[in-house]
């Protein structure tokens, strides 16, 4: 299983924490983890035949709680202020499609693999938080998956930022837009309208999945 397909079946296992406002971070996590886990565990056989059922999840459980809007702008960068408001709203829409697909195909990698949640350390600002989560292999690798998030206007955790294993998904994904705009030279247009996240750099490294399929805590 590809490393990247291992990471985002951990993304959703762990993303749906974003819903519960103002609380502990990294408890939020390790509980919607198992919850979530329960789900995933029972429809499993149903997700991998029903494609449908499978992205009506991954909308259901996880876009919720991601800032699409925030994400959408910062990986757009420097085009962000250059693009008109409906090439903003496109983006954002497309970039939403985008991200439900490439969950969707994590959902079903999950594997039982062993999830280690670090200990939450609050930080000085009260609105970002950062949860730091391991992921372990069977063969003894561990892969380190960062989540950076803000607090919305109502209090709630959602994620603005990843970094899966050191690389800083956000920062690559801007770096692809921007070098789209110039492949379609400086059409913002054709660069949003194929847009699709390259994933080749987070690929080509196993996870494998662990022997227990329960969260732990260090």
């Amino acid at each position: 299983m590809k490393f990247w397909q291992r990471l985002t079946a951990t993304l959703v296992l762990v993303l749906p924490m974003m819903a519960t406002a103002a609380e502990n971070p990294q408890t939020v996590v390790q509980d919607a983890t198992n919850t979530l886990l329960t789900r995933i565990t029972k429809e499993k056989a149903t997700l991998k035949k029903d494609e449908a059922a499978l992205l009506r999840v991954v909308e259901e459980n996880i876009t919720p709680f991601v800032d699409i809007d925030g994400i959408a702008r910062s990986v757009m960068g420097q085009y962000f202020r250059q693009a008109t408001p409906a090439q903003q709203k496109e983006f954002a829409r497309v970039f939403k499609q985008s991200l439900v697909r490439t969950y969707a195909k994590g959902l079903t990698s999950y594997e039982d693999q062993k999830i280690v949640f670090k200990p939450y350390k609050a930080g000085t600002d009260t609105q970002k938080a950062q949860v730091n989560v391991d992921v372990h292999g069977d063969g003894g690798q561990v892969f380190p998956v960062t989540f950076q998030m803000q607090m919305d206007k109502a209090g709630k955790w959602k994620v603005r930022n990843l970094i899966l294993n050191g690389i800083n998904l956000g920062l690559t994904f801007r770096n692809q837009f921007s070098s789209a705009v110039e492949s379609n030279r400086g059409s913002l247009d054709k660069a949003i309208a194929g847009w699709m996240p390259d994933t080749k750099a987070l690929e080509g490294t196993s996870a494998g999945g662990g022997k227990t399929n329960k969260t732990a805590v260090q």
